[in-house]
């Protein structure tokens, strides 16, 4: 059996709403409710410090800045060997657009999958020393 139509067409509008309905636990398309309610940011199932955005393409920019503005962690790919590309990624963090840019190749051990183990292992030191903040 084959897809006959998308289940979901995302545009960056969408995508940008997509962010907040995981930040704020809205994961169906029908919990209208929860995305439109103020929730304060530590009773969020999914603070935006523990999302990490992978984005390719221009359409990616606003969830890109959206995330690095909300202390989350973006990362710009670019398709390897493409010079033209890689200048497009390294303005996206000279606009303060992006974090990180690497080659667009998510195999174990290469540039990208450094780069979002590091922001892993960041993200839960954080946690860790919240929790024993608390004491």
């Amino acid at each position: 059996m084959f897809a006959k139509w998308p289940a979901l067409a995302i545009n960056y509008t969408t995508k940008t709403q997509y962010l907040f309905r995981i930040n704020k636990g809205a994961l169906t398309v029908h919990e209208h409710g929860i995305i439109n309610e103020y929730i304060p940011d530590e009773a969020r199932p999914i603070p935006f410090t523990n999302i990490i955005f992978i984005g390719d393409g221009e359409t990616d920019i606003p969830c890109m800045r959206l995330v690095r503005e909300q202390r989350g962690h973006s990362i710009a790919v670019y398709r390897p060997n493409s010079s033209k590309q890689k200048t497009k990624a390294r303005k996206l963090i000279a606009d303060q657009r992006a974090d990180f840019i690497a080659p667009a190749d998510y195999s174990t051990g290469k540039r990208l999958d450094e780069i979002v183990h590091a922001i892993i292992d960041k993200v839960a030191a954080n946690h860790s020393v919240r929790v024993m903040s608390r004491g």
